[in-house]
């Protein structure tokens, strides 16, 4: 299950087709096909850096109707960098999509088993994709270093166990993010991962006292551990710090950057 490059007018995301095969929209949006002026252009969907709402309004439009979906059919929420996971139900259909105010509060991962899109924002830190066909639910989470140490890809996998969901049935797929390439931490962070996880081949230590970060062998290693299957398992392994072109990064543009948005909803279950 590759990852591959598909275009809806002038956006160009990232998608995985047989995800698309099987009844579930998801994708990973670029920078491109949008309204945003300097530093957020063109396609920044995040409402919270500082961008025009009105541009910001206007490129999730675009975004949305990529994908046919209408305003109420999506819901957005706040980030804070946790490992908060909730179950999205139909009563929060468009909640987020248009301002800030409406928002989920304090959330980075999300569930659901009904046909609303669920979506999150990202510039570096890594979008988590997740269908459980065997309770028909998919999730997505947003997994920075915090989210990552904190091992929120197991808050998605135990939601599914709630409802009879079994971790070695599910697919995962591990999105564009800052990659080792180009991503070291201190030894603050470094000593997180040392005490939370049992071993980290993912951290390298370097010559000046930092050390080189795999957040996506991180989570994956994760979820191999709780149970997910390896080929079930599909990595974009592309770097949003790497790629300006098609990309935002914080690490590379500081704060006043923009945002790519993950997506994933249900079409089988659309009414």
């Amino acid at each position: 299950m590759n990852w591959n490059w598909r275009a809806k007018g002038d956006l160009s995301y990232l998608t995985i087709s047989k995800w698309l095969e099987e009844g579930i929209d998801m994708g990973f949006s670029t920078r491109k096909g949008g309204v945003s002026d300097a530093p957020y252009e063109a396609l920044n969907l995040g409402l919270h850096v500082g961008d025009d709402p009105i541009a910001v309004v206007e490129n999730r439009k675009r975004w949305l109707e990529a994908w046919g979906v209408p305003w109420p059919e999506a819901v957005v929420g706040e980030q804070v960098h946790g490992a908060n996971v909730v179950w999205i139900h139909e009563r929060d259909r468009g909640r987020g999509v248009r301002e800030l105010e409406s928002v989920i509060p304090a959330v980075d991962g999300f569930v659901t088993q009904g046909s609303v899109g669920l979506m999150m924002f990202y510039a570096d830190c890594v979008p988590l994709f997740f269908y459980a066909p065997d309770i028909k639910a998919v999730g997505i989470a947003h997994a920075g270093w915090k989210g990552t140490v904190q091992k929120i890809g197991l808050g998605v996998l135990e939601r599914f166990a709630e409802l009879g969901g079994c971790a070695e049935n599910v697919w995962v797929a591990i999105g564009p993010s800052i990659g080792p390439c180009c991503y070291t931490v201190d030894e603050h962070v470094a000593c997180q991962f040392r005490s939370n996880f049992g071993e980290t081949p993912f951290l390298h230590s370097l010559s000046n006292g930092h050390y080189q970060l795999d957040l996506w062998e991180a989570n994956k290693n994760v979820l191999i551990e709780k149970g997910v299957r390896r080929e079930n398992i599909s990595m974009a392994a592309v770097c949003t710090k790497d790629n300006p072109e098609s990309f935002f990064s914080h690490r590379r543009d500081g704060a006043r950057t923009g945002r790519m948005a993950g997506w994933i909803r249900m079409r089988s279950t659309r009414p």
